[in-house]
């Protein structure tokens, strides 16, 4: 059984772990912004200006001690997270480029 501080570094440091999924996502989102499919407000609202619940996770790894609670709501924020980010992907890979 893994301790609450294991858990967390692993989401942190792991590749297969939320913080990876986050980063692969802030990096498509950056290539749709530059390909123009949408604006780059789309970066601070999905991308990698929307950092409050990897902070959070990393303040997590780095202390001695993780209460449990604290460790489930900075898990499900930042899955929630990047399902809003798939949404977004899905739905302007979905779209046509138009000129604004």
């Amino acid at each position: 059984m893994k301790s609450n501080k294991q858990i967390a570094r692993h989401h942190m440091y792991n590749s297969d772990g939320l913080v990876a999924k986050k980063h692969a996502n802030d990096e498509i989102i950056s290539r749709l912004v530059e390909e123009g499919k949408c604006k780059s407000g789309a970066i601070i609202t999905y991308g990698t200006l929307s950092y409050f619940w990897t902070d959070n996770l990393w303040d997590l790894a780095r202390k001695q001690r993780v209460a449990s609670n604290e460790l489930r709501v900075a898990i499900k924020c930042l899955k929630d997270q990047i399902a809003q980010q798939v949404e977004f992907i899905n739905e302007i890979e979905n779209t046509e480029v138009t000129d604004a």
